[in-house]
């Protein structure tokens, strides 16, 4: 059995945090003036959807604030990165090349201790995490702060919105510019949780002792868990309890070997390490649970250890079980590899925070991160004045230095197909966005698609449609729309709401991607056929235009078209996805999760995807024998070839689309999918050969 290590402190020399204090320092501190510079940062209270200011923050109110610099040489890494340099740098010489000036760092820490803050400054030298009271951030930052009242909005997945109660600037905040110029953007003056799971199950059924026990008094059954048992216990899908064995089967990742010689032992992903970045407490002992209890996952030594960032992500909710399944299915795909848990609060700064972390223990050849906010969040910031831009050119820093360090980062695509902002707390639009952290040209996002099958598929009036899905394809609800019309006697457009506004257990349900509105198309998309013309079939018109900020005025509904055509256009913007694998929870995944009620089926979503990638890197970077660190350049290079690592899906029309986008014949890029599914074993020859 693994042990599970709990928070422990970082050991290695390489890894240590610089701390700067603030003893002897002199109190006389510096007044603002009209030459400061506003510093992109996180929400601020106009940003916050529908909030109610009802009084001052509390000047002792304690706080942590981080700083993302500026660092140096920094466009030239990105372009060589994004054209397939693999540095494979370590802490020190990513700090060394990359990381501020010292200089720079000491003038910054030096202002802010003249406000009693103290900062910490991490090892790559292009984050400083800083403590203190909101009333000397409000004078350091030249900021008024207030308590807001954040109502409860339609939430994702069918879930209701959260009701917060935050603290939040009312506006931007600004430094002297001397300081403000090596600063990207400032993270943690609100403390408000944008960020929500990329995970669905529409099933309100559990597999509850009771029903498991009525099975096991078959003599026939022995309780192996997979989709044969669970259809025997549910009767629903015939596919909606796989585990992280079929992912490996259907994709090819049991044919990688630990010598890369067909018929050799399979690779495990032992000696490797997964890093899982998450914003909820993992269940001590959940993934175990799943692993050698309930699915007879190999046994392997491993560790699964927890991190508790920025003070940790609070205490166990239903988001928890978000984490539970990323470490299942991560340590599920590659049973032999160590897990690190990076859990941290709910905010830009707990994220930012995180990932540096990730980056600067450098412990962990591939990174999941399986939560998600839209551009369109974003762009209302940039909307409102509040200089939003620097968000992304933050977030991209994090991934840079992942990247440049041979740790490949796997992001969802999301879940709400092209509509992103729909189920987004305050926001709801019906514009076509894309994922934020997916947008980012360091990562690799994850898509989903819909497996194979056969169902008599049953409504609330007793009958049945027969419907089937012959081939996989982009993972999307509509192909069910007309059978749940039929079946509960409604029209088309009323079975159409019942996926897309979350009354079945999610909203849209379907694999996130389109084109991003703030980062342009990478060097390695412009190799593949596709990349910037798509086809799309238009199931939904957007309608009702709302204006969200001065300059930002946005479709919030839309009407249901029965019979839609077939619409092409280009794009300009980061593509997303890259890759895609099963989501579609009609043929998903099995789950445990203790505060969701143990073993659950019809686990679906982009989230399950991107820890399943994680784990197939660190099977894959023990079979080469190396880091494959970034897979895009090399993944897009090889799409077109022979032996090409990915099977595209560009059929086009209703039968392969994530509710717009769809494949266009003869190109490799479909934007519902990406480059389309993986076959591990050449994409392992692919990244050893490059």
């Amino acid at each position: 059995m693994p042990r599970v290590r709990a928070r422990l402190a970082l050991a290695a020399a390489a890894t240590a945090l610089i701390t700067l204090g603030t003893a002897g320092v002199a109190a006389a501190t510096p007044s603002p003036s009209p030459s400061w510079q506003q510093v992109p940062s996180g929400p601020t209270g106009s940003q916050l959807p529908g909030a109610t200011a009802f009084g001052d923050t509390p000047g002792d109110t304690p706080e942590q604030v981080s700083f993302v610099l500026a660092g140096r040489r920094i466009e030239q890494l990105k372009q060589a990165v994004l054209r397939g340099a693999q540095p494979q740098l370590s802490v020190a010489q990513f700090a060394n090349s990359y990381g501020q000036p010292t200089h720079d760092i000491t003038a910054l820490t030096g202002y802010l201790a003249r406000f009693g803050i103290h900062s910490t400054v991490a090892p790559s030298r292009l984050n400083v995490v800083t403590t203190g009271t909101a009333s000397a951030y409000n004078r350091a930052l030249n900021v008024s702060q207030k308590q807001y009242r954040v109502p409860p909005q339609r939430g994702r997945n069918g879930k209701p919105g959260r009701q917060q109660n935050v603290h939040a600037p009312t506006g931007a905040p600004q430094l002297p510019p001397q300081l403000a110029r090596d600063v990207t953007a400032i993270f943690g003056l609100s403390n408000y949780a944008p960020f929500s799971s990329s995970a669905v199950t529409p099933s309100s059924q559990r597999l509850s002792p009771a029903r498991v026990e009525a099975a096991a008094a078959n003599p026939a059954d022995d309780l192996q868990w997979g989709n044969e048992l669970c259809f025997e216990i549910l009767g629903r899908f015939p596919t909606e309890c796989n585990l992280p064995s079929d992912f490996a089967a259907r994709y090819d990742l049991d044919e990688v070997t630990v010598t890369g010689r067909p018929g050799d032992a399979a690779a495990d992903g032992t000696g490797q390490t997964i890093g899982i970045v998450t914003f909820a407490p993992y269940e001590t002992s959940a993934a175990e649970e799943f692993w050698y209890e309930q699915t007879l996952t190999p046994q392997r030594p491993r560790t699964v250890t927890v991190r508790d960032v920025d003070g940790g992500a609070g205490p166990v909710t239903d988001d928890s079980a978000e984490t539970d399944l990323d470490v299942e299915q991560a340590g599920g795909v590659a049973p032999g590899a160590d897990i690190v848990v990076y859990q941290a609060p709910n905010t830009d700064a707990g994220a930012i925070d995180a990932l540096f972390q990730a980056a600067g223990e450098n412990l962990a050849g591939s990174v999941s991160m399986s939560w998600a906010e839209s551009e369109t969040f974003v762009r209302l910031a940039q909307a409102n004045g509040e200089a939003g831009g620097g968000w992304h050119d933050a977030f991209d820093l994090a991934f840079l230095e992942l990247a440049a360090q041979g740790q490949s980062a796997f992001v969802p695509s999301g879940d709400q197909g092209p509509y992103q902002a729909v189920a987004e707390d305050g926001i709801n639009t019906t514009n076509l966005t894309v994922s934020a952290f997916a947008a980012s040209p360091f990562v690799t996002a994850a898509g989903g698609t819909t497996l194979p099958y056969e169902v008599d598929y049953s409504g609330s009036t007793g009958a049945t449609v027969h419907v089937t899905v012959p081939a996989e394809r982009a993972w999307s609800s509509d192909y069910l729309w007309q059978a749940q019309a039929e079946t509960w006697g409604i029209s088309y457009t009323d079975a159409a709401n019942m996926f897309l506004l979350g009354s079945l257990g999610y909203s849209v349900g379907a694999s996130g991607g389109g084109y991003s509105a703030a980062e342009p198309l990478p060097p390695y998309q412009r190799a593949v056929s596709g990349g910037t013309g798509f086809t799309a079939v238009q199931h939904l018109t957007p309608t009702t235009p709302k204006t969200l900020a001065p300059g930002l005025t946005l479709p919030t509904a839309w009407t249901v078209n029965e019979d839609p055509g077939l619409v092409r256009g280009r794009a300009t913007g980061r593509a997303v996805p890259d890759l895609s694998a099963d989501a579609d929870a009609y043929s998903g995944y099995l789950y445990f999760a203790p505060v969701a009620g143990g073993i659950i089926p019809e686990g679906g979503g982009t989230s399950f995807v991107a820890p399943q990638f994680a784990g197939a890197a660190a099977v894959i970077n023990q079979a080469n024998r190396a880091r494959g660190g970034f897979w895009n350049p090399a993944l897009y290079a090889a799409a077109s070839g022979r032996n090409s690592p990915v099977t595209p899906l560009s059929a086009a029309g209703a039968g392969n689309d994530n509710t717009y986008y769809t494949g266009t014949p003869g190109t490799v890029y479909n934007p519902a999918t990406g480059l389309g599914t993986p076959d591990f074993a050449k994409l392992a020859v692919t990244l050893r050969r490059r």
